[in-house]
């Protein structure tokens, strides 16, 4: 994992967008580590694994780049101004990105936000641990805490509700554009199915009876029902049309 956020980190599209000074980089690069050296001390879980906090960072990369002129252009659309994101935010997200499922025991919370919130809890102290100083600590978990806790699949109906009003909060919008990115690879039409595959493994012993009725394509049916693309970024990256297509494919199987 740090050397994937590494590479990702020095590519021309981050570098495009880098701050001076800029801590979040070797926040990034620290929680990589981190990630890889938990990973040695106990299996990952099968869903939320390394894999997927990659795939969660290339999907926030690619909702970020459809902010970019030449691609709103390309699209005919705007980003309007509770969507839009500064340089430093980028980096906060993608910080957020990385680190929102650290330490993920596999398992569904009991309460509103508490893995979230372990997650958390084990960024500050992984950082406090590195020496990073407390008001760069201090900066950035003010900034990825809410996003991070929205995470929550619990909390989803209600941040949609949240982003429905008119303007919606900047907060909001980029909680969501967080959330937008942990959910999208899980949409794709054959991907999708393989991710599920591994959710329902990683419940096989803590929750049999959901595992059994998410591998069910009914199961799978709902749970793509259930989701929404709202954010222009996802928008613009045609995330609508392909959950739309990944349904109709669905419910002609079932059919």
């Amino acid at each position: 994992m740090r050397d994937f956020l590494e590479i990702l980190v020095d590519t021309n599209l981050w570098q495009g967008w880098q701050i001076e000074p800029n801590p979040y980089k070797l926040m990034i690069v620290t929680v990589g580590a981190e990630i890889d050296r938990l990973a040695t001390l106990k299996q990952e879980p099968a869903f939320h694994s390394k894999r997927h906090m990659m795939d969660v960072c290339l999907m926030l990369s690619y909702f970020l780049k459809q902010e970019e002129p030449k691609q709103v252009e390309k699209k005919g659309e705007s980003v309007s101004s509770a969507w839009e994101t500064s340089s430093t935010e980028k980096w906060q997200l993608l910080l957020a990105a990385a680190a929102h499922d650290l330490g993920h025991p596999g398992l569904i919370n009991t309460r509103p936000y508490e893995i979230e919130q372990q997650s958390l809890d084990l960024l500050k102290t992984l950082l406090t641990r590195e020496g990073v100083d407390s008001q760069s600590i201090k900066d950035a978990l003010e900034s990825v805490a809410p996003w991070i806790l929205a995470t929550d699949h619990g909390q989803y109906k209600a941040l949609l509700e949240r982003i429905a009003i008119h303007p919606p909060e900047h907060v909001d919008c980029l909680a969501m554009l967080l959330v937008e990115a942990d959910l999208a690879s899980s949409v794709l039409p054959i991907r999708g199915r393989l991710l599920t595959g591994r959710l329902c493994e990683e419940w096989d012993r803590p929750y049999p009876e959901k595992s059994i009725a998410l591998r069910n394509q009914v199961g799978y049916l709902s749970f793509l029902t259930s989701l929404q693309f709202v954010s222009p970024q996802a928008v613009s990256a045609t995330i609508p049309q392909i959950l739309n297509n990944s349904l109709l494919q669905l419910r002609s199987q079932l059919s």
